[in-house]
């Protein structure tokens, strides 16, 4: 399962070359975007385009907020390699519960952000699958976890087993 993390995690990666969303519109004679043509234009001043919006378009170094757009898109890989060279039971129990919460909040911060102005294009849609895929290798994980503490007589939490 964890080649497929890899896989979903470079595939989310990967999406940052993509467009995340698009917005239709107009450009105008002074270069900028507008999604209506003014009453008042010269006819042919403004031309029709589709401006394409990537995930670290709005990264600024001198902004730490921006940086928080990187961290949606770059977070399995460190994790992955913690999960790689520490394999021990605290750390793989920490991931059990760490990764859903950051798929979930990367899915949801990407889509909106695609989504609550624009089109969403093409990146996010890559991106959103690239987290599902990693969601459903977690599954596969988490329900390997729970079996392997079953199998070898580990009592599960609420569990009525005799001591």
């Amino acid at each position: 399962m964890n080649r497929l993390k890899l896989i979903a995690a470079a595939l989310l990666l990967g999406s940052v070359a993509l467009p995340q969303s698009t917005c239709a519109g107009y450009r105008g004679p002074d270069g900028q975007l507008v999604t209506t043509v003014p009453r008042n234009a010269t006819p042919g001043s403004y031309q029709p385009t589709v401006a394409r919006h990537y995930a670290f378009d709005d990264v600024h170094l001198d902004d730490p907020a921006s940086w928080l757009w990187p961290f949606l898109f770059l977070w399995p890989l460190p994790l992955l390699e913690l999960a790689a060279l520490k394999r021990t039971a605290r750390v793989l129990r920490v991931l059990m519960v760490l990764e859903p919460l950051l798929m979930l909040a990367s899915g949801f911060m990407i889509w909106t952000r695609a989504s609550l102005f624009d089109t969403p294009a093409a990146g996010a849609y890559v991106a959103l699958g690239a987290l599902a895929l990693y969601l459903s290798a977690h599954l596969v994980d988490l329900r390997k976890t729970i079996k392997a503490g079953r199998a070898h007589g580990a009592p599960m939490h609420g569990s009525t087993k005799p001591s």
